[in-house]
């Protein structure tokens, strides 16, 4: 258990997600505000840097790069249709307030708090090594600095925090920035390849040197696949490729004074029923065509959706006749009846045109079997459906393991599910936080090994990826204490998924063209690469969104519900509340420009 309570003071899965959390620790208090300049303001009951406690910096870091990665899952899921982006058009949903917090958390938080451990380290007078502490956070400030240039470009670096030299400091290039990046994961490791871990408490890895290093290695790989330094990436050696290398940070239970649950958890697990609609596109892409009475069906899907109805206004379900009042007992029949009061509204309107004769024609309303979600583009209202949606599962955030059958029992009746969503119901909201996987490893590998045309070796991490992905989610079902597992995968069902998915994405061409609607006529290797790249991101794509652009793919993605969202975005606006403040940024008037490593791919899905 952490020594520190962690409260998650508020969640917005809106124009602007964030989580700011309140961290007492020793009668201290951490805390973000919603406003803020790069030099922060001096607060008499802020302690000097010479009296500053080295852990408490590290813990504050530590705290805001899980905001910041949070906000950055978020938005890039939404895009990336991980889960679902209520965006109808994209420069007004993604508006300037979009990355205020993240801005905050790294100008106002990390940064400035790494250079007071290292002036504390650099200190002749004292003799503490905090080698250790400056591993962590110049690990922490060297990818949220990457993440923050992938997201809006250029930003303020050489000048930042330095309010007597520069009160309005001025943008870095971006590609500058992100060397430095590069050369603070250097630093990182020279300090951690020296680092006693001391006294100080690590979120993380709990103060495992040797997982940081991993960290480290992973991040610089990363950094070269971005900027297509493919050698590098398939060469890339001592980097996370087991699960228990894994960097996530970990939820509890925890319901008030402090709310230490999953974010998702606590937004889907109430009293008053589920929260936001989860991705149809996702969940079409897990579910196949019959669930569990086809081989299509991914084995991780009763692990990330939890359901609450047996069928979705407008769409089929299963059920088996178990007393033989129509056939033979135990025949399996497709049903549409629909006896939900709530209803959805689109399920009785026409497919938008621009839908018509493509594969969104089934799924941008609805899903069969009960998965009760939104396309990716609809940001309507909320009508009383909150225990009708399908919730978040045991994984990532700690939910419940969706143990109904695909076809329910009928004895003349159809009757409920049996599942709907409460307060402590699964695993409590222990759930977790993804930043960077084993299996995000294999695909990053393979992306770069198919860039290279090194077949073989990008099948092998294609398949490794997808195991290591299937075995990390499978694991979380333990979360769920008393859960029924009689419809749970069994390792047959797993091994001719991952073999099906292998013998298809060795079957399938390097490229394929497009028909006269914009779809792959075929799925090639990019295309099914990215599919399951993103499957495995549930939870955790912060990485998403630089597929997209730097790649094209996946093709399949669902196209946006409205014809006309506006150019999708490439960059971000810069957040108004430095833009305000500081007059030598100037704000942009769209979405349109492209980060020093986009070469401008576009994806038809966009």
């Amino acid at each position: 258990m952490l020594n520190v309570l962690i409260q998650v003071i508020s969640i917005m899965k809106n124009i602007n997600r964030f989580l700011v959390l309140i961290i007492p620790v020793s009668g201290i208090l951490f805390y973000s505000c919603e406003t803020m300049e790069l030099d922060k303001v001096v607060d008499p009951n802020e302690l000097s840097v010479d009296q500053s406690d080295p852990d408490l910096l590290l813990n504050s870091i530590q705290l805001d790069y899980l905001n910041s990665m949070s906000i950055f899952n978020d938005i890039s899921e939404d895009l990336s249709r991980i889960t679902q982006s209520r965006a109808r058009d994209y420069l007004n949903f993604y508006g300037p307030t979009t990355l205020n917090n993240a801005w905050l958390n790294i100008y106002s938080g990390i940064i400035p708090d790494v250079a007071n451990i290292q002036a504390l380290h650099d200190d002749p007078d004292s003799d503490r090594d905090l080698s250790f502490h400056l591993g962590i956070s110049k690990t922490i400030q060297a990818h949220s600095m990457m993440l923050l240039v992938d997201f809006l470009g250029d930003i303020v670096y050489s000048q930042a925090n330095n309010p007597v030299e520069f009160p309005f400091p001025v943008v870095d290039d971006d590609e500058d920035v992100y060397d430095a990046a590069f050369t603070l994961l250097e630093e990182a490791r020279d300090h951690l390849n020296t680092a006693s871990v001391g006294s100080a408490t690590d979120f993380f890895y709990g103060g495992d040197t040797d997982k940081w290093l991993k960290l480290v290695n992973t991040l610089e790989m990363r950094f070269n696949l971005t900027v297509g330094n493919y050698s590098e990436v398939v060469n890339a050696s001592a980097v996370i490729v087991d699960s228990e290398d894994d960097m996530v940070f970990k939820y509890g239970t925890n319901v008030l004074s402090p709310d230490s649950r999953h974010p998702d958890y606590a937004s889907d697990y109430r009293d008053r029923g589920t929260g936001f609609y989860k991705s149809n596109w996702l969940m079409d892409l897990m579910v196949g065509e019959f669930g569990d009475f086809s081989a299509d069906t991914d084995p991780r899907r009763r692990y990330y959706f939890y359901r609450q109805s047996w069928i979705t206004p407008g769409n089929y379900a299963l059920f088996e006749d178990v007393l033989g009042l129509i056939g033979p007992p135990g025949a399996i029949y497709i049903s549409f009846e629909n006896d939900i009061q709530e209803g959805i509204i689109c399920s009785i309107d026409l497919t938008p045109p621009h839908l018509q004769f493509t594969p969104d024609e089934d799924t941008w309303c609805s899903l069969p079997l009960g998965y009760w979600g939104r396309p990716h583009g609809n940001g309507g209202g909320f009508p009383p459906d909150s225990f009708d949606r399908t919730a978040t599962g045991v994984y990532p955030s700690g939910g419940s393991f969706d143990a109904a059958p695909d076809a329910f029992p009928w004895v003349g009746v159809f009757p409920d599910l049996g599942q709907q969503v409460g307060l402590g119901k699964g695993g409590g909201g222990a759930g977790i936080e993804p930043i960077m996987l084993a299996s995000f490893v294999d695909f990053m590998k393979a992306e770069a090994n198919l860039h290279l045309g090194n077949l073989g070796p990008a099948t092998m991490h294609f398949e490794a990826g997808i195991t290591k992905s299937i075995s990390k989610v499978m694991a979380f079902v333990a979360l769920d204490v008393g859960a029924d597992l009689s419809q749970a995968p069994d390792a047959t069902t797993v091994a001719n998924f991952i073999a099906d998915k292998v013998a298809e994405f060795g079957a399938a061409s390097l490229t394929s063209g497009l028909d006269g609607f914009g779809w792959p006529v075929e799925k090639d290797k990019m295309d099914l690469l990215g599919e399951q790249y993103f499957i495995a991101m549930y939870g955790g794509g912060a990485d998403g969104f630089n597929f997209i652009r730097r790649t094209g793919y996946p093709r399949t993605l669902q196209r946006h519900l409205f014809p006309v969202p506006g150019p999708f975005p490439r960059t971000f606006l810069y957040p108004s509340n430095e833009v305000s403040t500081n007059p030598n940024l100037s704000q942009r008037t769209d979405l349109n420009t492209l980060v020093f490593w986009d070469q401008g791919i576009l994806n038809p899905a966009n």
